[in-house]
């Protein structure tokens, strides 16, 4: 945990030194314990996928060493973002015969929403480019719809590091992450990685999109899958 703290500390120093706003501390606390989920998920849970950059973490599979204490997870549950921010959560789906869609929702501190989309996809070659695709579309509505600082979450690791990349990307979607770099830098904002658990809206939508064929936009709802969904997120809030 040390040395992701430290990691930690060197990037939100690379972005002030780049002139760019430090992510609020609740933001980095998330990232850092959502980082240490993934780890141990691809370390305990042997099913999980890395190519599509999601992975479920479970403490209930028996381990190699007996004298370790095994301890039963509770599911991390979507959190708002601080007062005078707004939270974007997106996330990607892909199916192994080509379909694919996209999911998106902005949501203030009171867990409200502010709009959910969806969006077919098509000619998408992999579940990373349906993660970058949402993202995308989902921080260019979000510019339009708040004047606010955003808050990017994403499931997949892999897309998160891509976009906090401080190199030249060179990958396939290296347009893609460049759009994504360029609408961030119009508005405070900052990006990290999050459980599945969390994800449940954006999920539910890009599901919505790639199996109905839709592509829609909602200002304050959304299907009713996705607004239930977005209502079970809040029901710990104290307003």
């Amino acid at each position: 945990m040390l040395l992701l703290t430290l990691w930690r500390i060197w990037h939100i120093r690379n972005e002030v030194l780049h002139h760019k706003p430090a992510p609020p501390m609740e933001a980095s606390r998330r990232y850092l314990v959502s980082y240490l989920d993934s780890l141990v998920g691809l370390k305990i849970d042997l099913s999980s996928d890395p190519s599509k950059g999601k992975s479920l973490v479970t403490y209930d599979r028996p381990l190699k060493n007996p004298h370790v204490r095994i301890v039963e997870s509770t599911p991390v549950k979507w959190c708002p973002p601080m007062a005078g921010w707004v939270k974007l959560n997106t996330d990607g789906s892909f199916a192994v015969n080509g379909t694919a869609g996209a999911g998106m929702v902005l949501r203030d501190d009171k867990g409200n929403v502010i709009y959910s989309a969806c969006r077919e996809l098509f000619s998408c070659r992999e579940i990373l480019e349906a993660e970058l695709c949402a993202c995308m579309e989902g921080l260019s509505f979000a510019i339009q719809r708040s004047d606010l600082p955003i808050i990017i979450e994403m499931d997949s690791i892999i897309a998160v590091k891509l976009i906090q990349a401080m190199d030249i990307d060179r990958s396939i979607y290296s347009s893609l992450v460049k759009e994504i770099r360029h609408l961030m830098s119009l508005r405070d904002s900052c990006i990290t990685h999050i459980n599945r658990t969390q994800n449940k809206v954006s999920d539910s939508l890009a599901k919505f999109a790639r199996q109905e064929g839709r592509t829609m936009t909602w200002v304050g709802s959304g299907p009713s899958v996705s607004l239930e969904l977005a209502e079970a997120d809040c029901m710990d809030i104290e307003i």
